[in-house]
């Protein structure tokens, strides 16, 4: 992996799961896969250093996606 990548799961899993998850090649792919999985998803970001991140939550019912962060309230 040389850039930063996105994987996709399912939110049950709760743990990131290299092996068992879906790669996606950048954040629209990963969008379109979490969809495919028709369950609430996860899309974690993955950097070429570090630890996975959970970047956002995905709903296939409402197509709604939230942030897995909190944005800062000042």
């Amino acid at each position: 992996m040389t850039n930063p990548t996105f994987a996709v799961q399912p939110s049950s899993w709760t743990k990131f799961d290299e092996h068992g998850c879906d790669w996606a090649i950048n954040i629209n792919h990963a969008y379109n896969i979490a969809k495919a999985w028709g369950e609430e998803c996860i899309i974690w970001r993955v950097p070429q250093n570090g630890n996975p991140i959970p970047w956002v939550r995905s709903d296939p019912n409402t197509e709604a996606i939230a942030a897995m962060h909190p944005y800062p309230t000042n």
